[in-house]
């Protein structure tokens, strides 16, 4: 118990104690003996209501330090299952993308094999745009879902300006691995080609997040909050 709650017994107690002292000294009328004997069983109660409501408040604090040691339990289970996607560009002079990035592994779509015939055909000046997404978590991330919206200036395109929308499912990722999704390709490069990014969308669960029926993260990058990473001697822009 704490000080103040001995303090509150004491003060009852100590005026118990005068009041039993008086009436003990106090020669007294039957009518006024009867009250006084109210007042005693008044007395008594209110020391068992102060100890019931001792117990509560003891009750209070236990059941307040079970909710916190809850709560932590539940955010280290979380921890301890959840993922952390990140999401970059990267250009590349290579289309295999694993042989640059160690677990990172591309996404086998009709760009990523068009990507793959063009790097087979030959020529030092091929380069390749990938949008790289990495678990950095403690988990596996599930049902991963990415939209990216990119503005593509091309020297070799007679229309010049474009805007793609490269989308890809992976039901998991995870720790410590990523996936590369082919964005964006060239045989010959100019600077006046760039790759940027408009928007890009992430959704994503965990196991933990499944199990307790929770809604899925959405992660939304921006360009002011993209990373790209340009090839030491790639031409693409990046942005």
């Amino acid at each position: 118990m704490t000080i103040a709650r001995w303090l509150r017994m004491f003060i009852l107690c100590v005026a118990l104690a005068f009041a039993l002292a008086w009436a003990w000294r106090t020669n007294l009328r039957p009518d006024r003996a009867t009250l006084l004997i109210t007042a005693v069983i008044g007395a008594v109660t209110a020391v068992y209501a102060l100890f019931t409501y001792e117990i509560l408040l003891e009750n209070q604090t236990m059941a307040n330090a079970a909710l916190e040691s809850a709560k932590l339990t539940e955010r280290s289970l979380r921890f301890s299952h959840s993922g952390n996607l990140t999401f970059a560009t990267r250009s590349t002079r290579v289309a295999q993308i694993e042989t640059e990035l160690t677990n990172v592994y591309p996404i086998k779509n009709k760009d990523f094999e068009r990507a793959v015939a063009m790097a087979a055909e030959g020529g030092e000046q091929t380069e390749f745009v990938y949008a790289i997404i990495e678990n950095k978590g403690k988990g596996a991330a599930t049902n991963v879902r990415v939209e990216a919206e990119y503005k593509i200036l091309d020297s070799s395109n007679p229309n010049g300006e474009s805007v793609l929308l490269k989308h890809a499912v992976i039901p998991l990722i995870e720790p410590s691995l990523g996936i590369a999704l082919c964005v964006f390709m060239a045989k010959t490069p100019t600077p006046n080609d760039s790759v940027s990014l408009i928007k890009a969308k992430i959704t994503s669960s965990d196991f933990y997040r499944e199990a307790i029926s929770e809604p899925v993260l959405v992660n939304i990058v921006l360009p002011e909050r993209h990373h790209t990473d340009q090839a030491s001697s790639g031409v693409i822009r990046l942005a």
